[in-house]
């Protein structure tokens, strides 16, 4: 860094990974510096953070003052999943062999959440349009998409086809949005336990 540079660092959430804790150590000799954020997600969730720092960056805030307020942001973020399959939950071990075999013949498609690091079940659909339906249900459980803020779709695997068919079904929920849905791939962090065909919505409630 020059003489006078500040920076904010935003790392993946401190209960998957050391990084946090790794990037404090680091920035300790520098605390009027370097401003290290917990961002207590993954992936987009940690993607539309970053975005957000960069609006208040563009608005003039100091280093200080964009990260003291991402750590009030964070606690705003939702991030909510369909997964295309429970074989990967079966191998992470979060469901059971029975389980994963009969959701397959019943092609059952789990709606999740991400909470502190940890993938939860919200709930059951059977097929891709119940399962887009239930997703679409979950965001508004959530209270809605503040668009005023970073809003961020991703999905799994080789293909976007099922992404795009998701935001075709939930067209309600977007349209008023005045901004164009960006989505990017998931990593393998996350991408691991959900395996391919998954999609995902990251963005601030209201």
């Amino acid at each position: 860094m020059s003489k006078g540079d500040t920076a904010v660092v935003i790392t993946l959430s401190s209960s998957l990974s050391g990084t946090y804790q790794s990037a404090t150590i680091a920035a300790s000799e520098y605390t009027d510096k370097i401003f290290v954020v917990d961002s207590k997600s993954a992936a987009i969730g940690t993607g539309i953070l970053a975005e957000l720092a960069l609006e208040l960056a563009d608005k003039g805030l100091s280093a200080k003052e964009i990260a003291e307020r991402l750590i009030i942001e964070r606690e705003n973020i939702i991030i909510v999943a369909m997964l295309d399959t429970l074989e990967y939950l079966k191998h992470g071990g979060r469901i059971s062999k029975t389980v994963a075999f009969v959701g397959g013949v019943l092609n059952i498609k789990p709606v999740v959440c991400l909470e502190f690091g940890e993938i939860k079940m919200l709930g059951k659909a059977r097929g891709s349009k119940q399962g887009n339906n239930l997703l679409v249900s979950e965001i508004q459980k959530a209270g809605g998409v503040d668009f005023s803020k970073p809003v961020l779709l991703g999905y799994t695997g080789l293909s976007d086809v099922l992404l795009k068919k998701y935001i075709e079904d939930s067209g309600a929920l977007w349209k008023d949005s005045g901004k164009e849905l960006d989505y990017t791939v998931i990593g393998s962090v996350i991408g691991t336990h959900a395996g391919p065909g998954a999609i995902a919505a990251a963005f601030f409630k209201k």
